[in-house]
């Protein structure tokens, strides 16, 4: 402003001084200084104008910062605590992910458990319970394999409704009505089911007769082993829930096991295969062979040596008729050795010894007879139990290897086939090599007595006794 007024006050100067005025400088000067005085007021009033306006305008601006200053920090106060809700949220939310993941962990454990238990109770049933809740077992696994419908949480209540309803059951005992095998004929009846506690317990409906049950190895079929001294009445007390007396075994059904394991003679050939079969029947024919031979070895009567000397001197030194006599009192071997020699008595020797050489012949092949085909069962018979013990064990190793080790029952046919073959074998050898070296001893013995007797006989048939009688009047 300053400036502006300097130049004006100069240019009124030189307009002066070319305005050729002679007017002094003085009347200039104030001229010019009351001019610059008026500018000057004009200015400040101006000054003044724009100063009260200014403050006019600044007051409103200044409201307006304090109150976007305000609600600066408002929103700052805002922002601040929404971040802290931000950050609580974020720590709720962490906080929930890991109480949602640690609830399927849960949920999880408690759907494996609930399986797992199911599996065990289904492996736990007692005999006759298998056919009669499969249905019921089978509804609930479904529930398992539907898992993206059903939550897991569901199908654990599920599980322990039902186990827990089965306790209740199991706690009081009930019956329920269905089949069973009856052991001994394997026949299907109808029946009454009572489970109490660990056991299970059948009642035939036809006779009342009843027993535990139990299952058979291999199946799961049920298998009532009916017990004579249980009483009709008394199972029908026991299975109408009244007060009676019942049977238990106090083995934990392993006598039970061990009576069925056994089975009967014919169960017990059967596991050996068809070798077994055969091994019986060689044993059935070395046995008619036997009781063959020893009717053969009773009817080989031969006399003591006393009473032959009796008989030969009788022959040497009697009549014809002592002679005839003496032999007829002999026993029926020895008897048609020498009758056969008294009617070749007057021949000589030589064909005398042919004579009685062909009796003793004719006896040896009529008593050893089969005695050969004895030895040859003896020999055979532990070499078809080797045989079965062959295929048994070849048996055992196919089972092995589709079933692996691990399967002890798989196995035990096997072994079964192997153990009973060779045990028919041994049955059948031993006696019979028994008998044959007892019959053949005997046989021998008793040929080996009428060879020596023959000699007797041929000895004292040379020398002076019946030489003059004929020796066709003496009788065979």
């Amino acid at each position: 402003m300053r400036t502006g007024n300097h130049l004006g006050l100069a240019v009124l100067f030189l307009l002066a001084l070319s305005s050729g005025r002679a007017d002094s400088i003085d009347d200039a000067m104030k001229r010019a200084s009351l001019d610059y005085a008026e500018r000057l007021r004009i200015a400040t009033e101006q000054l003044v104008q724009v100063r009260e306006r200014t403050g006019r305008e600044k007051a409103p601006l200044l409201q307006a910062m304090r109150a976007a200053e305000d609600r600066i920090l408002a929103a700052e106060t805002e922002i601040s605590r929404l971040e802290t809700g931000q950050e609580q949220s974020a720590e709720n939310h962490r906080k929930l992910a890991r109480d949602s993941d640690a609830l399927r962990k849960n949920e999880s454990y408690l759907t494996t458990i609930a399986h797992d238990s199911l599996t065990a109770f289904s492996e736990g049933l007692l005999p006759g319970e298998k056919e009669l809740l499969p249905a019921q077992i089978e509804k609930i696994e479904e529930q398992f394999n539907e898992g993206a419908i059903r939550p897991g949480r569901q199908r654990a209540l599920a599980v322990a409704d039902f186990l827990f309803g089965q306790t209740q059951l199991d706690l009081g005992g009930y019956t329920r009505p269905g089949k069973s095998l009856r052991e001994g004929d394997n026949e299907m009846v109808d029946g009454t089911f009572a489970f109490a506690g660990p056991e299970a317990f059948f009642r035939v409906n036809r006779d009342g007769t009843a027993g535990p049950v139990r299952i058979r190895a291999g199946t799961d079929r049920p298998v009532a082993c009916l017990l004579p001294e249980w009483k009709p009445a008394l199972t029908a007390d026991f299975f109408q829930g009244r007060m009676g007396i019942f049977f238990a075994d106090a083995s934990s059904g392993k006598a039970l096991r061990l009576r069925e394991a056994k089975g009967t003679l014919w169960q017990h050939v059967r596991k050996g295969g068809i070798v077994s079969l055969a091994i019986l029947g060689v044993g059935l024919v070395a046995l008619l062979m036997i009781l063959q031979k020893v009717r053969d070895a009773i009817s080989m009567a031969v006399d003591s040596p006393a009473a032959v000397e009796r008989c030969l001197d009788a022959v040497a030194n009697g009549t014809p008729k002592e002679a005839g006599e003496a032999v007829r009192s002999m026993r029926s071997t020895t008897r048609e050795l020498f009758s056969a020699g008294l009617c070749r008595i007057g021949q000589s020797k030589d064909q005398l010894e042919e004579l009685l050489y062909a009796v003793l012949l004719r006896q040896r092949l009529h008593y050893e007879r089969w005695l050969s085909l004895l030895a040859v069962i003896a020999t055979a018979a532990p070499l078809m139990g080797l045989l079965g013990t062959v295929t048994g064990m070849v048996r055992t190793f196919a089972l092995i290897t589709v079933f692996g080790t691990g399967n002890a029952g798989k196995l035990a046919s096997g072994i079964s086939e192997v153990l009973v073959s060779t045990e028919l074998g041994l049955i059948v050898a031993i006696p019979t090599l028994v008998a044959h070296g007892f019959l053949s001893h005997r046989i021998h013995k008793n040929l080996s007595l009428l060879e020596r007797y023959a000699i007797q006989f041929v000895t004292v048939a040379q020398g002076d006794g019946l030489r003059e009688e004929h020796p066709d009047s003496i009788p065979a």
